[in-house]
Order: structure tokens, then C-alpha cells, then sequence
């Protein structure tokens, strides 16, 4: 009886590391792929190139708060984007009809595959892209060494006077 003890104690440890490494073993993805953005950084200008789909949004988020902390306004020159700084600046072409428009990233998104950058209103009347509602785009980066800190922490401090309740404080900034 002994024997056929060690016998099933040694198969289930056998069995348990077997287990546990085979948990270890990398699997293969079988998602279809989706149509990603091209992205070509240029390290000696700073500047970022990226070319993709853009929309715009407007009316449905007009008042609310942006991932930069200040009120989205649809007719401002703003623009949502995945991972370029907050308060950083772009220009926004339309490859279409060829206008272009000089945005500031205040908030995160699009929230789509295979888009690059969502735009205000405002910033899509200039290009023309309102009524299409989508458009093939290029999107550069503009060099800005101090603007990004700056509206950075003046958000900071705008989002701590509010919470503070110094409502008048806002005026200032």
C-alpha cells in the first residue's frame, strides 16, 4: 500500500507542474486585423506624423469636463487624441480638399478603431470636414517647450481653485 502512495503522490506532482507551466506558454492572437494609423516620428524637429481617419464631436459633449480638466467648448480649436501630451498643439490636415487647422490636444480619445485624432466643431468647420463627418487626415506635431507645462499646470490649479469653491478665482485665469 505504501508504494501505490508514492505512486499517486508523485503523478500528482507531476500533473500539478505540468499544469503550471503549460499556463506559461504563449498563445497566438487570432484577432482579425483592423487598420491601424500610420506613425512616423521625426526625432531631430520633435514632431510627430501620423496619418489615419479623423471625426469630430460636438453638441452631445459641449459643457462637459475634458481630460485636461477644463469645459469642452465644440467651437474652440480643440482636439481629442490618445497619447499626445495634454495642451500640446497640431496641425490638422485634411488630405481631401488639403485645408488645414492648428489644434491644442485637451482631451483623450477617439475612442474608435482606426481613427487618429477626433476634432471640434469648430476645428472641423475649418477643414471641412462637418458635413462628410469623416476624413482621411495628417496629423504633425508642433514643437512647444514651455506651453505644454504651462497649460498643464494652470489646469491643476484652475480644477484646485474650483474644488475649493473660489468659483470667482476662474475669471483670473
Amino acid at each position: 500500500m505504501f508504494f501505490h502512495e508514492r505512486l499517486l503522490l508523485f503523478w500528482g506532482v507531476g500533473l500539478t507542474l505540468s499544469l503550471v507551466t503549460g499556463g506559461c506558454s504563449t498563445t497566438i492572437s487570432r484577432r482579425a486585423a483592423t487598420p491601424r494609423a500610420t506613425t512616423v516620428s521625426i526625432p531631430s524637429r520633435s514632431r510627430t506624423i501620423e496619418i489615419g481617419r479623423a471625426s469630430w464631436y460636438g453638441a452631445e459633449h459641449h459643457g462637459k469636463i475634458t481630460a485636461s480638466g477644463e469645459a469642452y467648448n465644440q467651437y474652440d480649436l480643440t482636439a481629442a487624441h490618445p497619447s499626445l501630451p495634454l495642451g500640446s498643439r497640431a496641425v490638422v490636415t485634411n488630405l481631401d480638399n488639403g485645408k488645414t487647422v492648428e489644434v491644442r490636444i485637451n482631451d483623450r480619445g477617439p475612442f474608435v478603431d482606426g481613427r487618429v485624432i477626433d476634432i471640434s466643431r469648430g476645428a472641423a468647420q475649418t477643414i471641412g470636414l462637418v458635413k462628410p463627418g469623416i476624413a482621411r487626415v495628417r496629423v504633425k506635431t508642433i514643437a512647444s517647450h514651455n506651453s505644454v507645462g504651462a497649460r498643464s499646470r494652470r489646469s491643476r490649479r484652475q480644477r484646485s481653485l474650483t474644488k475649493r469653491g473660489c468659483d470667482s478665482c476662474e475669471s483670473q485665469w
